[in-house]
């Protein structure tokens, strides 16, 4: 059963295939990050706090931009079913 993806679908997935790859480029800053406090530990430039209030930071946009996605996904499967209605 093969079905065509609406045009609001398509950019639906690739703003996911763009999340994916931010969320890769963040992983990827996260473990450097770790690295930079380990070696900055050795000469204490760096304090924990000045680290987690700025995880703090992306933690709560990370938390923004799932809401935002939860909220496509559930307008998408609404306009569906109502599609499907009609």
């Amino acid at each position: 059963m093969e079905q065509q993806l609406t045009p609001l679908q398509q950019k639906v997935l690739g703003r996911y295939k763009d999340l994916a790859s931010c969320l890769k480029d963040l992983d990827h800053s996260i473990k450097e990050l770790n690295i930079q406090q380990k070696k900055d530990k050795e000469s204490d430039n760096v304090s924990p706090d000045e680290i987690l209030k700025e995880m703090r930071e992306i933690e709560v946009k990370i938390g923004l931009i799932g809401t935002l996605l939860k909220g496509s996904v559930y307008s998408l499967i609404l306009q569906k079913q109502q599609e499907e209605k009609q």
